[in-house]
């Protein structure tokens, strides 16, 4: 999801030797909407969350960071399932603080793994299956992309976000989304095409895989209908799509149309992996 938001925490597990936040608390909220989002804020040394939602901590500690490193290309929209239905039904507030500064990869992969098998007793496996994806080449007449000059994005840094001074420089990869009547335009600078695959693939039904063999970091500029920008899913699960812009919204291009008008990129049909991310045992919050 463009708008996809990551959650992470994590607990103290002095008798072992893996990462673990100093301290934490995790605390049932039962005035949470469960079909509501999820919010809060995380800095190198703190975690607080709101509402926080079960199958997206899963997702965000064993995909999106289950290297511990940098996002994983296509784990936004990696399944998962399985599970009691009282995990749909029950979000919680998360402090966690660890004993310095510490990388957001670690947090959000390793610390918080450590957390949900401590508290929740959570067991997860990674399932692989291959299923249909959408597959990234070149169009007929070739790529019409532009090259990023170096200097005029800064390289993202999961763990250290660039200085308040550098604000005016945008940062590489990162979307700015700019609404003008029936069509919004979409600005990625320094963009390279595996990242534009899995931004691509937040807002599609399906996994959209890099089959283009190109190389390095591109200006990417498209204009496309309001409608295919707006989150199908998260963690697995069909979003309501009943206050998404109805088909009068939809005067622009299609995703698939402006990928091939205007990058030189075609979306083709096809199979490729599609893991998903399987429950196989957890348990109620116990006493904090």
């Amino acid at each position: 999801m463009l708008a996809g938001i990551i959650f992470t925490a994590a607990s103290a597990c002095a008798q072992t030797s893996r990462p673990a936040f100093e301290v934490a608390s995790v605390k049932l909220n039962t005035h949470c909407d469960p079909n509501g989002p999820s919010g809060g804020t995380s800095t190198p040394g703190r975690i607080a969350l709101e509402c926080a939602d079960l199958r997206d901590l899963i997702l965000t500690a064993y995909g999106i960071f289950g290297d511990g490193a940098n996002p994983a290309p296509g784990s936004f929209r990696m399944q998962v399932v399985g599970g009691p239905a009282w995990m749909d039904l029950t979000r919680y507030d998360i402090d966690a603080k660890p004993a310095g500064s510490t990388p957001r990869s670690e947090m959000y992969g390793p610390m918080l793994r450590a957390l949900l098998e401590e508290r929740f007793r959570l067991k997860v496996r990674r399932e692989p299956k291959e299923g249909r994806v959408y597959l990234l080449t070149l169009a007929k007449d070739g790529p019409k992309l532009h090259a990023t000059v170096e200097g005029t994005c800064l390289a993202a840094d999961i763990n250290h976000p660039p200085e308040p001074g550098n604000a005016r420089i945008p940062v590489c990869g990162e979307p700015k989304i700019i609404p003008s009547g029936p069509i919004v335009t979409v600005d990625i600078p320094g963009d390279t095409i595996a990242n534009l695959c899995s931004q691509l693939g937040m807002v599609m039904d399906r996994e959209v895989i890099d089959r283009t063999g190109l190389a390095g970091r591109f200006d990417i500029r498209l204009e496309v209908t309001p409608a295919d920008l707006q989150p199908k899913f998260v963690a697995g699960r069909a979003i309501d799509q009943a206050d998404q812009p109805t088909a009068g919204d939809n005067d622009g291009p299609s995703i698939s149309v402006a990928l091939q008008q205007q990058l030189g990129l075609k979306l083709e049909t096809g199979r490729g992996p599609a893991p998903v991310l399987v429950v196989d045992h957890i348990q109620r919050l116990s006493d904090n």
